[in-house]
């Protein structure tokens, strides 16, 4: 049986496995940065002794650059943490043990109380570069939500349409014709961020339902996708994705 006690050692030792130590001081921001770099492009050749053996990516953008200073003011205390940052975005590194992720990046957003997007994936060390890759794309997806903390599961079928270059171009292809239409293309983020509900798209535009439902068939008339089939809707969200998901304004890792 495990006592308080072995699990209070236990969590102490994994601790200290985690815990990143003989790091360069807080101070030396320049060095700490670079470190950041070496690890999410994937040119750890396994000679930094003092690293942790995994971390938590988190790849983040805010609405300003104040607020992205913000986020980084949060962190300049943090000895563990390796910050890579831009003007409006960057990319944090937390030792972390698997699982322990999503906490992280939650605890952080909260402690912010920011409009603040991030994107949150796990590694160990010699993966950082592809999870770095996964974290951003993330992030880019969840740059057209409200702001907040996503994983992959999040934005799953947007994630799989978006690392198919083929399907997306096909996709906001069809598309297109909503986005050139203003009202059509309010209607169906709202319907989309409504779930599917009428009554809720048309109150959040402020709009009788019936004329929603106009909009609807107007889009299931130029896609061939009817919105209110919830595969369908899912279709129509993922190709708003493919055709307005933007570019993140996040620091280059080479």
């Amino acid at each position: 049986m495990t006592t308080v006690l072995d699990s209070r050692l236990l969590g102490d030792v994994l601790r200290d496995i985690l815990r990143p130590f003989g790091l360069p001081p807080v101070e030396d921001v320049a060095t700490r940065r670079q470190l950041a770099r070496t690890l999410l492009s994937g040119r750890d050749n396994g000679s930094f002794d003092g690293l942790a053996l995994a971390y938590a990516v988190i790849a983040f953008c805010a609405s300003t650059e104040d607020d992205a200073a913000r986020v980084l003011e949060s962190l300049r205390d943090n000895a563990d943490a390796l910050v890579l940052d831009g003007v409006r975005g960057g990319y944090v590194l937390l030792p972390c043990a698997q699982d322990g992720q999503l906490a992280l990046a939650r605890d952080l957003y909260e402690q912010l109380g920011l409009d603040v997007w991030m994107g949150v994936t796990w590694a160990p060390r010699r993966d950082l570069a592809a999870a770095r890759a996964t974290a951003e794309d993330v992030l880019r997806i969840a740059s057209c939500r409200a702001p907040g903390v996503y994983e992959l599961r999040d934005v799953l079928a947007d994630f799989a349409v978006l690392r198919q270059p083929h399907v997306a171009e096909r996709l906001a292809r069809v598309i297109e014709p909503v986005v050139a239409q203003q009202p059509l293309l309010d209607a169906l983020r709202a319907f989309i961020g409504e779930d599917g509900n009428r009554t809720a798209a048309a109150r959040r535009l402020d709009i009788h339902r019936s004329t929603l439902d106009h909009r609807l068939r107007l889009i299931e008339r130029l896609t061939g996708c009817r919105p209110t089939s919830p595969r369908a809707l899912l279709t129509l969200s993922v190709a708003l994705t493919a055709h307005s998901t933007p570019d993140v304004p996040l620091p280059r890792t080479h």
